[in-house]
């Protein structure tokens, strides 16, 4: 990593990262990995982050149903 600057009030930072290209039934993206020292850690990232997609604790949770929100606004219209 580089010492940091400040440009225009930004602070700027160069540091190395990896982009991993992925490809599955919803086609293809490419990860940027910013922890890994090495080719080999950047796949293992990757690969742990596909696990944590495909286990059932990371699937959606399912939405809030119309009926917890109230219907009978007739009430409450003054005209």
């Amino acid at each position: 990593m580089s010492s940091a600057e400040i440009y225009k009030g930004w602070l700027l930072e160069v540091r190395p990262m990896f982009c991993v290209q992925v490809w599955s039934a919803g086609g293809d993206c490419m990860i940027p990995v910013h922890n890994a020292k090495t080719e080999e850690e950047a796949l293992q990232l990757v690969k742990d982050w596909i696990d944590l997609q495909m286990s059932p604790e990371s699937s959606p949770k399912p939405k809030k149903s119309n009926d917890d929100f109230p219907t009978d606004f007739d009430d409450d219209i003054p005209f």
